[in-house]
């Protein structure tokens, strides 16, 4: 984390901070959606393409939970990283992530040459 000013580090840390925030919000809204769906299908009795629509807008909300959930993972090891020093280091080759990387994905965990090797040759 050496090569991060610690108003970079901060600002990284805010940046993180909002994305959870974000993701915490669409995860509430698609369990709200799900919710709606179950209440649908119980509320009324729906033929047979009204209920496999709604059974597909459920599985499509709940592979955004679980990408959203994949997202809220990757920044508490962000902020671990941060707060035990390391933040800002490929874990494949022990490099410093370019800040401007990091900028654009906070949590990103190799630098921008490992992430392009072919995955064979990632440490």
């Amino acid at each position: 984390m050496k090569h991060l000013s610690s108003s970079a580090v901060q600002s990284l840390h805010r940046q993180l901070v909002e994305m959870r925030a974000r993701l915490l919000e669409e995860i509430r809204i698609a369990h709200a959606d799900i919710e709606s769906v179950h209440e649908s299908l119980e509320g009324e009795s729906r033929g047979g393409s009204d209920a496999s629509e709604l059974s597909r807008l459920e599985a499509l909300r709940r592979s955004e939970i679980a990408i959203d959930e994949s997202k809220l993972n990757a920044i508490d090891e962000a902020e671990r990283r941060m707060n035990e020093g390391n933040y800002g280091v490929c874990m494949a080759c022990g490099k410093a992530i370019a800040p401007d990387r990091l900028l654009a994905l906070p949590t990103a965990v190799r630098c921008t040459d490992c992430e392009q090797a072919p995955m064979s040759q990632r440490g």
